[in-house]
C-alpha cells in the first residue's frame, strides 16, 4: 500500500503546483461567448479570465540520478511486456509506441479481442496531467494504470494473474528484488511502471524555447499562430504545461457533431445528462505527430482537426491564412522524444 499513497501524494503535489482545476461546462461556454469582445487581448491577460486559469509554461525535464536507471528500466521492461495482457499478445507499447510518438496511428486502438472504441492519446508528458482517459475517470497515474489492464477490450487481465506470471520468472524476481522489499505485487508493478512513465516528458520544443525568451526559436508564421490561438480562445481549454489534458469540454459545444459510435463521453461515468459528449481536452504537445485526432479518430490531418474545432467549438469558419498559422504554431509544439529513452539505450 505504501506505493499507492506515494503516488496519491505525488498527484496532489502536481495539482497544486500546476494550478490545473476542473472547469464546469458552464464556465467554459461562458468564456467562449466572451471571446469576441476580448479579441484584441491575449487570453493570458484578459481581466474576465477565471482566477484559477492556468497559464502555459515550458515542459520541465525530470532529472534522475544514475542509480535510478535500473529502476526506470524495469518500468520500461514492463511497459513493453505483452505478458501483462490475458492472451500474452498486447503490451502497453502496442497502443502507445514510445519510440515513435507515444500513441498509435490508427483511428481506434485494438486490444486482445481485436476491437476498440477510442483513439489512443500519447503517453508523452503524461505525468503532467491531472485527469486521465478521454472521459477523465482517473485522477492519478496509479488509477489510470488499472484501466487498460482490466478493460475487456484492451488487455482483459488482472493484477493477481500478472504478479503470479512475473513471479515465476527468475529475471523478474531478481529485477524486483533490487528495488522492493516486498515480493512482486500489484503495488510494486504499478510503482515501476509509473516511475518509468513519469520520465516521458518531451522538453525542448521550439515553443518552449520561445517561452524561455528565445525570440527566434519559432518562425514568424508560428508566432502569428500563437497569437491567433490566444485571440480565438483556443487557449482557454488548451492551457497549462501540457496545453490541455486536464479540463473537460463538450465536443460540439457550439454546433452539434455527428457521432461515429455509441461513445457518450463522460456521461458513461457520471450519468449526468449534461456530460453527454463531454470529453477531457487533449494535450496539444507533439500533436503534429499524433494523427488521427479526437476521441474517435475522425480527423486524419491537423488541418481537418483545426477546421472542425473552429466550427463546432467556436462557431467559426477560419480563413486559409489563419489555418496555416495555427498549424505552424502547433508544429512548434513538437519536441524530441523523451530523453530517458535514449539514456536507457546506453
Amino acid at each position: 500500500m505504501i506505493f499507492k499513497y506515494r503516488w496519491a501524494i505525488a498527484a496532489v503535489i502536481v495539482i497544486c503546483f500546476s494550478g490545473y482545476l476542473y472547469l464546469s461546462f458552464k464556465e467554459q461556454t461562458s468564456f467562449v461567448n466572451k471571446v469576441e469582445s476580448n479579441k484584441k487581448q491575449s487570453s493570458l491577460e484578459q481581466t474576465d479570465t477565471p482566477p484559477h486559469y492556468a497559464s502555459i509554461v515550458a515542459v520541465p525535464t525530470f532529472v534522475f540520478e544514475q542509480e535510478q536507471k535500473p529502476h526506470i528500466a524495469l518500468g520500461l521492461r514492463l511497459f513493453l511486456d505483452p505478458q501483462l495482457s490475458s492472451n500474452g499478445e498486447v503490451s502497453c507499447e502496442s497502443c502507445h509506441h514510445i519510440y515513435d510518438n507515444g500513441a498509435e496511428d490508427i483511428r481506434v486502438s485494438k486490444g486482445v479481442k481485436g476491437e476498440g472504441n477510442r483513439n489512443s492519446p500519447t503517453v508523452f508528458n503524461i505525468g503532467l496531467n491531472t485527469r486521465f482517459f478521454w472521459d477523465g475517470r482517473a485522477n492519478s497515474l496509479y488509477e489510470q494504470i488499472d484501466g487498460p489492464i482490466h478493460n475487456p477490450l484492451e488487455m482483459n487481465s488482472n493484477w493477481g494473474d500478472i504478479a503470479a506470471r512475473l513471479s515465476s520468472q527468475a529475471s523478474y524476481q531478481s529485477a524486483f528484488a533490487k528495488h522492493y522489499d516486498e515480493v512482486i505485487t500489484e503495488d510494486t508493478i504499478k510503482d515501476a511502471l509509473i516511475t518509468f512513465m513519469m520520465q516521458l516528458n518531451t522538453p525542448g520544443a521550439p515553443f518552449d524555447k520561445y517561452l524561455k525568451g528565445e525570440a527566434n526559436a519559432m518562425p514568424q508564421a508560428a508566432i502569428l499562430g500563437w497569437e491567433k490561438f490566444q485571440d480565438l480562445g483556443c487557449i482557454y481549454c488548451h492551457q497549462g504545461r501540457n496545453i490541455g489534458g486536464n479540463l473537460f469540454q463538450k465536443f460540439g459545444s457550439v454546433e452539434p457533431v455527428e457521432t461515429l459510435n455509441s461513445d457518450l463521453g463522460r456521461y458513461q461515468q457520471t450519468n449526468d445528462i449534461n456530460d453527454k459528449y463531454v470529453y477531457r481536452v487533449p494535450s496539444l504537445r507533439n500533436v503534429a505527430l499524433t494523427p488521427p485526432y479526437f476521441h474517435d479518430g475522425r480527423a486524419q490531418s491537423l488541418e481537418e482537426a483545426v477546421l472542425v474545432m473552429a466550427k463546432v467549438q467556436l462557431g467559426k469558419d477560419l480563413e486559409a491564412t489563419t489555418v496555416v498559422e495555427l498549424i505552424a504554431f502547433l508544429d512548434s509544439l513538437t519536441a524530441p522524444n523523451p530523453p530517458i529513452l535514449k539514456e536507457l539505450r546506453k
